[in-house]
């Protein structure tokens, strides 16, 4: 028989690594998800009208446009405005949520399609591991071999006990995520489309895990007619590589993304500033550390964007210094307090 695993290694399975893949899942459904059902809701519902850009907010067009039923919207839209665009622009939105617009008909890609070339290796980690699933499958198999069948048949106690709860958890899970995804198609950004998402992710792996701990007991006591095939598993050297590929490419993505260019062709200015302190008081996400959210005009077109405080500690009010790009007047750095 195997030998069971230790339990620090079970209270490691239930109690940290299953929570953090449920939330891990969780979060990327929330981000992800609901991004690619914005993008396919764009291809089958949007239609366009004729709008104004008055502003741009955080490298975000702020557009002003009337929709078919003779609403007024004024709308922060995805895409870019570049200098020198003309301001009148086509406006493409949802009509169940004009708010939800794109300037033009450029179309975004969710950044969730950017995680699926990691998937095959993930696969292949999870498949040939020296103590994934098909390791353990091929063991059962031999032991199943070794002690025959046995008299009370192949789905003895230990499968009802694993695989039962297992398809209860599972069908649960399932359930509420793709309640979760009807839910942010119906009720937009209500707090119930995450809440689900995060219950039902957090339920789906211990599901399968029982789902797995089900059939592998079913194998067990089900002898095959063939000599079990030994599976191809990665050594160790390769194993680990691979992994750090998995876990690296993310976070190489993520801060090649998150790292801000510089400004090269300085236009010299000034600029209001609207907040100052952590990210989340400015309108940004970096965290908390010392921005500050300024507004000013370029080409009499008003921006507003967030940048470094870099030790002037400014209050809201104040007036400072500034350069922007020519090229791109969303970038911009502090020079000075005025």
């Amino acid at each position: 028989m195997e030998e069971p695993p230790k339990p620090g290694a079970v209270f490691a399975r239930i109690f940290v690594f299953m929570p953090f893949l449920g939330v891990a899942l969780a979060l990327l459904g929330a981000l992800g998800v609901g991004d690619v059902v914005t993008r396919l809701a764009y291809e089958t519902d949007s239609v366009t009208a004729p709008g104004t850009v008055v502003e741009v907010e955080r490298g975000r067009p702020v557009v002003v446009f009337t929709t078919a039923d003779g609403t007024e919207v004024t709308a922060t839209a995805r895409g870019g405005y570049r200098r020198g665009d003309p301001l009148d622009v086509t406006v493409r939105y949802l009509p169940h949520d004009p708010w939800e617009a794109t300037v033009g008909d450029t179309l975004w890609v969710p950044p969730l399609l950017f995680a699926v070339p990691l998937l095959p290796v993930a696969v292949l980690l999870v498949l040939r591991h020296p103590n994934g699933p098909r390791a353990r499958a091929y063991r059962a198999r031999i032991r199943a071999r070794q002690h025959g069948r046995p008299p009370e048949g192949a789905f003895g106690l230990p499968v009802v006990l694993w695989s039962v709860p297992g398809s209860v958890l599972t069908a649960c899970a399932l359930a509420l995520m793709a309640g979760s995804l009807y839910g942010f198609d119906t009720w937009g950004d209500g707090p119930l489309f995450p809440v689900l998402g995060l219950v039902g992710a957090a339920l789906l792996p211990p599901g399968l895990d029982m789902l797995f701990q089900g059939r592998l007991r079913y194998l067990e006591r089900v002898p095959g007619r063939r000599e079990p095939v030994p599976p191809r598993l990665f050594r160790g050297g390769l194993y680990m590589g691979l992994l750090g590929v998995a876990c690296t490419a993310p976070i190489v993505l993520l801060v090649f993304v998150s790292v801000a260019a510089d400004v090269e062709t300085p236009e010299e200015g000034t600029a209001r500033v609207l907040a100052a302190g952590c990210g989340d008081v400015v309108g940004n996400s970096r965290g908390c550390r010392d921005l500050v959210a300024l507004e000013y005009e370029v080409d009499g077109l008003r921006y507003t964007q967030t940048t470094d405080d870099v030790g002037f500690d400014f209050a809201p009010g104040d007036e400072a210094l500034v350069a922007w790009d020519a090229d791109d007047p969303t970038l911009v750095r502090v020079e000075g307090r005025r």
